[in-house]
């Protein structure tokens, strides 16, 4: 029985139970929770992907499926990875909310949270930073040793290795790519706004010392 000795974590087995033997090729065909080889440690890696997710997916059938997948991590001495891809790319896939996040996680057996070895966010914007503030009193201080924040999906190293083609390999959609460009071209523009302004304000600052235009308050303005 996979759920032996597992009683204690009522939430997790009810779940696991009511996905055991249920059809989940949909889901298997979206990609949102796959397998994804292994990651740098050579342990288990799984992509998980809300945006690969339909307007109308059923986020409590998602979760079972992904207690299906993780089943065997479960037990002690099987440790695992999970790249999560915030999702910046489709508006229209149904939007996994933190209180559902949480909710997982507290169900979540305490040898499963033991043997997670690294958890990546791949693009992780303001909110999610803000709600890791808010849930922090909440979580373990080894949950913090496992987070990454992955600003940009070349970054991922840090949990997939930086073996030639490892990224190519995981089959992520073109539109994580495309949003990582997206990110920078923002990024570079940022940076050049704020060497202009240093610029002009260095100039400033320079004019009113050497005789130019600028003027201290309350003086008379230069002819």
């Amino acid at each position: 029985d996979e759920l032996a000795g597992l009683e204690e974590y009522a939430s997790y087995c009810r779940a696991f139970r009511d996905g055991v033997g249920k059809d989940y090729s949909d889901l298997h065909q979206l990609g949102c929770v796959r397998r994804a080889g292994s990651d740098r440690q050579g342990n288990p890696l799984y992509i998980i992907a809300p945006g690969s997710l339909l307007a109308d997916s059923d986020l409590a059938r998602v979760r079972r499926y992904a207690l299906q997948l993780l089943a065997e991590h479960a037990r002690e001495g099987s440790p695992f990875s999970v790249l999560f891809l915030q999702n910046n790319v489709n508006p229209e896939a149904r939007q996994v909310g933190l209180y559902f996040v949480y909710e997982t996680y507290r169900m979540l057996p305490r040898a499963l949270k033991r043997n997670l070895r690294m958890l990546g966010v791949v693009h992780p914007t303001n909110f999610v930073r803000s709600a890791l503030l808010v849930l922090s009193p909440f979580l373990a201080d080894s949950f913090w040793d496992k987070l990454n924040l992955v600003e940009r999906l070349d970054f991922a190293d840090a949990i997939i290795g930086g073996d030639p083609g490892r990224l190519e390999s995981l089959e992520i959609p073109l539109a994580y790519f495309d949003w990582d460009r997206e990110l920078e071209q923002r990024a570079s523009e940022d940076a050049d706004a704020l060497r202009s302004g240093a610029m002009y304000h260095g100039g400033a600052g320079m004019g009113g010392v050497m005789g130019g235009a600028a003027s201290m308050p309350g003086s008379a303005p230069p002819r």
